[in-house]
């Protein structure tokens, strides 16, 4: 009995007490997370997502840094600068200059683990599909780094300040609905969060051990310094604009201790170029570039390159874009800046606070210089992505890995959580629990955007249109996986399909003809809502150029123009309007796979289909080799005009 009543007394008011309050805290997370994923997640929706996941397939099963999502922009800058002029494309190793490479390596990893994907989708289930297992998978890897960048972000905030307002900010970060989208986006950023904060960390343990009595030695302080460069590197090769945030760090290492302003910048920046040189190495050796096809975001969303035109051209001829429209292009963003992504940082209202409080100075140095290195990175990041800011910014408003300041979020709130409460604790009251109160009223004010998620009406989690996957993954097979697809969106069948797929070129006629002709030749053409969705006159007639026309002359006269290599085709009454599909040869089964079930696209007025839901079309034939065609069976597809 003494020994029980110890345990209790334990638990209530001693040591146990603290290790119940961890558990409870730790249930909450995972409940929270456990119901945000089965009532908010979705499938990949954004193009960037499922360009790295299809690199880190090709890693993981052995293919290197190549890619199956083929730019035209990629080849020409293969073709200017290779002795043999050759794009890499007739095999599927086509070389990845877009993406850099440490968040797809990471993906690497977790898909080398046996049976943690799955990436096969049955033809049975279509009618009912809900969630890409693999997407899914990938959702959690970076939620678990979004935990862990709040688990960091409570430690830094627990020695900077102090216990009570480390836990305000954890719960600012876990309720910051801005931040849950991003960590199911299958986007890098979370990863790029979780080393942001680590640098944080490094920055002032450096700060303040050299002011520390008595101070941190000269080898951990050196070996602190090797890691701020460490981690700078980590953040270019998850992203490469954010290499800019390495001028902020040197600034900071050189101001810091007294006697060692040299060699503390100098040492973290030799070893964040000696981590990333390998990588430039690499690409200077495949493209000429060191950064790959990532600079031509500089002109990208001027008036000459507007939306993905660049990526569609296979010889890129940037002098045409003038100083002027670059220019434009910055004050334009800068604009978009200052009106909506600062005022709306993190997603809260507290990074009003954090601004706020330059006028509250702090008595400690290290919290000074750490809410001012704050400030500087906002400057250099924003400046970074206002410069290369592309059409995916457009594409998938905030959660893209274009939106950079985020992950100065942690920093942020922390800050602005500070000021909350020192405002709070500067009340007049007599009674403690009102300070209590109305810090949890903050809280949840702060958590209410999460909160609200949760309500009516539930979305279905599957992006339609254009993103089926099931029906992505099943036109895929009907090609070899050495044979070229063009489509409007070759990421998705990059990823979903995994087959190589071209980005649709500048025009049906001669920049179609440069690709198929002389590099290697398009065995199938797949038009999905992405170009059928456009305005006709603002995107088919003038947009979409070329291209338009031919869209509208095949469903105004039911056939494929004159003079294009690719004739064979199923019903266009049957397909249209959800995708046009054209091949060399009739590769299709009777039953299509074609949309899903109604209510999954948010302009259908029927409620998203569940388990058991009637399917669109009559189950199609499981087996992926399509039966040859014959003329005496009046059930196979005929072509839409007769075999030229």
């Amino acid at each position: 009995m003494p020994r029980l009543q110890e345990l209790i007394h334990a638990l209530e008011v001693g040591a146990g007490a603290r290790y119940l309050r961890i558990a409870a805290l730790f249930l909450g997370i995972v409940t929270i997370a456990v119901v945000y994923n089965l009532r908010e997640f979705k499938n990949f929706h954004s193009e960037e997502a499922m360009d790295a996941a299809q690199v880190a397939r090709n890693l993981a099963e052995g293919r290197g840094f190549t890619t199956r999502f083929i730019r035209p922009l990629s080849m020409g800058v293969l073709i200017q600068n290779r002795e043999d002029r050759s794009p890499l494309i007739r095999n599927t190793e086509h070389p990845d200059l877009a993406n850099p490479p440490l968040y797809p390596l990471v993906l690497a990893g977790f898909m080398k683990i046996p049976g943690l994907f799955n990436h096969e989708m049955p033809s049975q289930q279509e009618s009912v599909f809900r969630r890409h297992q693999p997407d899914f998978t990938i959702a959690f890897i970076n939620q678990a780094f979004f935990f862990m960048a709040v688990a960091l972000t409570w430690r830094l905030a627990r020695r900077l300040f102090d216990a009570r307002i480390a836990l305000l900010t954890a719960l600012a970060l876990i309720g910051c609905d801005l931040l849950w989208q991003f960590s199911t986006s299958g986007l890098p950023t979370m990863l790029a969060l979780l080393l942001f904060v680590a640098l944080i960390s490094v920055l002032y343990e450096i700060d303040a051990g050299g002011r520390r009595e008595p101070p941190l030695g000269s080898g951990p302080i050196l070996l602190l310094a090797l890691s701020a460069g460490v981690l700078c590197a980590g953040l270019l090769l998850t992203r490469y604009a954010l290499g800019v945030l390495i001028l902020p760090v040197l600034v900071f290492l050189a101001t810091s201790i007294p006697g060692r302003r040299i060699l503390l910048p100098a040492l973290a920046a030799i070893t964040f170029f000696a981590v990333i040189s390998p990588w430039l190495v690499r690409n200077w050796q495949v493209c000429g570039n060191p950064f790959g096809i990532a600079p031509y975001s500089i002109v990208q969303e001027t008036s000459t390159f507007s939306e993905n035109w660049l990526d569609r051209v296979l010889e890129p001829n940037v002098s045409k874009v003038s100083t002027d429209e670059v220019i434009r292009k910055f004050f334009i963003g800068a604009t978009d800046m200052v009106r909506e992504d600062l005022p709306q940082l993190g997603g809260s209202w507290l990074s009003a606070f954090f601004l706020v409080g330059f006028l509250v100075p702090f008595v400690d140095i290290t919290r000074s210089r750490l809410r001012w290195f704050t400030l500087g990175a906002l400057v250099c990041v924003a400046f970074a992505q206002i410069v290369s800011r592309t059409h995916l910014s457009l594409d998938t408003p905030r959660i893209n890995s274009e939106n950079l300041i985020v992950l100065l979020t942690p920093l942020v709130f922390m800050f602005g959580m500070a000021l909350v409460a020192l405002l709070v604790y500067s009340l007049d009251v007599s009674v403690e629990i009102w300070r209590t109160l109305t810090l949890s009223t903050v809280v949840a004010i702060l958590w209410l955007p999460l909160v609200l998620t949760f309500g009516p009406p539930r979305t279905s989690p599957v992006v339609y249109p254009p993103y089926y996957p099931p029906s992505i993954q099943r036109v895929a097979q009907w090609f070899e996986p050495t044979e070229l697809i063009m489509s409007d969106m070759p990421w998705a069948i990059a990823w979903y399909g995994n087959r190589q797929s071209i980005l649709l070129s500048a025009s049906p006629d001669k920049e179609y003809l440069d690709i198929s002709d002389w590099h290697k030749t398009v065995s199938g053409l797949y038009l999905t809502r992405i170009t059928l969705d456009q305005r006709f006159l603002s995107g088919w007639v003038l947009n979409a150029r070329k291209w338009g026309r031919f869209i509208i002359e095949i469903l105004t006269r039911g056939e494929v123009p004159k003079g294009f290599p690719l004739r064979k085709a199923p019903s266009f009454m049957t397909t249209f309007p959800h995708y046009v599909l054209l091949a060399d040869k009739e590769r299709w089964q009777t039953s299509l796979p074609i949309a899903p079930p109604k209510g999954t696209d948010p302009r259908d007025p029927v409620k998203p289909a569940g388990a058991g839901a009637e399917p669109a079309l009559p189950t199609p034939n499981p087996t992926p080799a399509p039966p040859a065609p014959d003329a005496a069976n009046p059930t196979d597809p005929k072509p839409a005009t007769p075999n030229p």
